[in-house]
Order: C-alpha cells, then structure tokens, then sequence
C-alpha cells in the first residue's frame, strides 16, 4: 500500500476516534458498544461492573454485556454470612438495574460451600435471583453449587416461568416437584443435571430436546417419571437409588443408558450369584413389578442405543419380558449384561429390532463365578427381525465362550452378514461413544 493511503487512512481513524469524543484514539476505543460488550462478558460479573469507572462511555455498558457470570468467591472456599450479603446485595443491584431491553444469553450462578449450615433465608434469596434473572430474559440459566454433600441448596416449590429460556443447567442442588414442571417455559430445549437430588414425582416439559442427568440421586420409595415427548436426546448415566420411568419419546434419536449404582440390582443377575435381599423387586411378586417397562417402552422409537448395565442390573432384562419392538433402531452397543447367564436378552434384542444395520457388543473379561450355559444352543423357529443386520463388531479382552456362543448364534440365524469384526486388546475400554464427545462443563 503507498505511503500517502496509509496517511490518508490514519487520518479518517483519528477523525472517527475525535467524532464519538475522545481525545485521543485507541484500538478497543473504535470498537461499537456491542463489541465491547462482547468482550465484557467473558468477565465475572464483579469486573465488568468495575469498568464503569474507566470513563464516561463505559459507564453504563455494564448493563448490557450479553452473559452475567456471577460467582461468590474463588472455587472450593468457604462463603462466610457476611460475604453471602455483600453478595446478596450486589446480586440484587446488578438485576435490578440491568437494561431488560438488552438480550441475556447467558446468567450463571456459581455458589461456593457455606461455612455454616445454610439456612432458609439464605436458600430464599438465591430464588430471587433466579425469579430476576428469567425476568431479564435470560436464555442459558446455569446453577453450579459447589457443596460437597450436594444437598444444602434446596429449589422446592420454585417454578420456572419463561418464554426465553432454552437451555438450563444445574449441579448439586435438590430438586423438588414445582421446579422439575416445567410447563411453563414453552422454548426449553435443553436441560443438564448432574450430582442433583431429584425429590419430584415428574420431570415434565412438552418442548424439551436434549436431556442429560449424570451421577443424580432419584428417590428410593418410588420412581420418578420422566415425560418429555418431544425429545431426541437422552444420557442416562450412572444415576443412584430407583431408575426413572421413561414415558413414550416418539421423536427420539439417539439415547445412552448407563446402570451402575442403581437400587435395580439383584444378586441372581450377577453371573449366577444369590440374592440376599429379602424385598428384592427382582424376587418378589409385588405390584410394581408387573407395571410394565421402566426404561425400554419410552426408548423403543430411538435409532441409536447405546445400553450399558454393571453386573447384578436387572431393568434391561426385565424391561424385554414386554417385548417392546425397537421399529426405527438402526445401531445398537450392549455390554456384557446381554450375554450374561444365558443369551435370551441378546436374542431378544435382534428378533424385536427389524431395521437394525450394526449391532456392538462390548465384553470385559467374564468373573471367575461366571456360570457358562449348559448344552448345546437349540435354536428356535423365530429368526432375527432384521435382514438389514450387515455388520457386528465385538470388542473383547479375550477371545472367550461368550465370543464364540455370539459367533454361532449369528451364523445360525443369520445370513446377510457381511462383516463380523473381534477386536481383542488386553483390556476393555469402559469409554463409549457419549463419553468421547462429551462436552459437559462439570
């Protein structure tokens, strides 16, 4: 470029600078309020309303930065009563004078760990902010609370009331019946739980999209149902106490269900082993165990599962006593919980799934008390529902019974395969393909 257009150049800069009254000019100084704001909001909340001191332009675009990020301290330290109501009285402050014409992307709540026992004013007052901050249009509502017994935060009978809000994440904190309604946020798509205790009867919400509930705590007397019918993703993982019932989800795509620390666990299941518990809903003839599907009915239209289960789990293999017909499952991961004792699940599987293209089987090494079928395999006259099934991988730590029971079942059965791949490696990945593209920030 010549010497004279870069002079020219400066020049209209400087002029521009001069125009919006600055006295001198800068780079960040040219930038529009809207950039600035952008910039603003990668700042906790406390900072950016700091720079309303640096001049006279800044000092109102505080309340307007797209994201709030309002924290109670540095991670992992104790919050003290007096900084809870020093906090208590900015957070009130930063809502109340917030520009409600200026968008909210985001409003994140970071609670550190009382230094003493919570008390009800002070759980009374975090719903206030939350009631503010779905008043000032907020989309994304992140709640982390940072208590290690996960259970001092307690958001009973709060009910969410927006037409803004889409996602809405939360982590350790009690959840009664009124917060888990939400009928009343109509653009809700996505909601994530994790170390949450879910005290509610329902989880119901008719927009939902995307559902995640990691390492939760459901009740233990009775089971939580989960409606949501529009859904097309679920994750499922390593929940403790009762496994949730899941209502029809005709729309749904993909879902990963994981049972490690769940009550649904019975002795018998696990490889031929005995049951100690005398109330055992897998034992005994109750009421609920004639109720019909837990988790299989609400999963039956999804076109890839991924269904893992520990040693012991029974819901899977009870939930396939109704049969329920897998119509649109194309891609199918199992874990060991299929093949153990007997192949009757397995089996089930393939005759209920009429479309299914891959099926994935992942076995760690069988346990010493392992009990191997007796005889020989009589097949029946019921073949596999799917003439789609080209490819079967097995992942092993050996090349053991099990492989070789799964390799004759198939060449029985089916005809139309065209690949049936065993991949042996010294130990078994645990790591499955929900877990390779997690982006959860917790």
């Amino acid at each position: 470029m010549p010497q004279e257009e870069v002079k020219v150049y400066h020049r209209c800069k400087i002029k521009k600078a001069r125009d919006v009254g600055f006295d001198g000019y800068c780079g960040i100084d040219v930038l529009p309020d809207e950039s600035l704001q952008h910039v603003l909001s990668f700042l906790l909340a406390r900072e950016a309303v700091q720079t309303c001191v640096l001049a006279r332009r800044w000092r109102h675009l505080w309340r307007s930065v797209p994201a709030l990020r309002i924290t109670s301290g540095p991670r992992w330290e104790w919050i003290t009563q007096q900084e809870f109501d020093d906090l208590n009285t900015f957070v009130t402050n930063l809502l109340r004078e917030r520009d409600l014409n200026a968008p909210l992307d985001v409003c994140e709540l970071i609670i550190n760990p009382f230094e003493n026992v919570v008390k009800e004013t002070e759980i009374s007052k975090i719903r206030t902010w939350i009631q503010q901050a779905l008043l000032c249009k907020a989309q994304t509502l992140r709640i982390l609370f940072d208590e290690p017994d996960y259970s001092s935060l307690m958001l009973w009978h709060l009910p969410l009331v927006s037409h803004y809000l889409t996602t809405l994440e939360l982590k350790c904190v009690r959840l009664g019946n009124g917060f888990l309604d939400f009928s009343s946020c109509l653009t809700l798509k996505n909601l994530r739980m994790n170390l949450c205790y879910i005290w509610s009867e329902k989880i119901s919400s008719q927009s939902l999209k995307l559902l995640t509930i990691i390492h939760c705590w459901f009740r233990d007397h009775k089971r939580t149902r989960i409606s949501a019918p529009n859904l097309v993703w679920l994750e499922l993982s390593n929940h403790h106490r009762k496994t949730p019932i899941l209502e029809s989800m005709p729309s749904l795509v993909k879902a990963f269900v994981r049972l490690r620390d769940c009550l649904d666990h019975c002795g018998k299941e696990e490889f031929g082993g005995l049951c100690s518990k005398n109330d055992c809903i897998n034992c005994v003839h109750n009421s609920e165990k004639h109720q019909g599907c837990v988790l299989l009915n609400g999963l039956s239209q999804a076109e890839r599962l991924e269904l893992v289960a520990g040693p012991g789990t029974f819901i899977f293999k009870r939930d396939l006593m109704w049969h329920p017909t897998f119509s649109k499952l194309k891609t199918l991961l199992l874990n060991e919980w299929c093949v153990s004792l007997d192949f009757c699940a397995l089996i089930c599987f393939l005759r209920h799934t009429p479309v299914l293209e891959k099926l994935i089987l992942q076995l760690c090494q069988a346990p010493d008390n392992w009990v191997k079928p007796r005889g020989k395999y009589v097949p029946s006259k019921e073949p596999f529902a799917s003439k789609k099934l080209r490819v079967i991988e097995v992942k092993c730590e050996k090349f053991d019974v099990r492989v070789h029971r799964i390799s004759r079942i198939l060449s029985i059965y089916n005809t139309y395969l065209e690949k049936v791949t065993i991949e042996c490696s010294e130990r078994c990945s645990e790591c499955y393909s929900f877990q390779k593209n997690d982006d959860l920030l917790w």
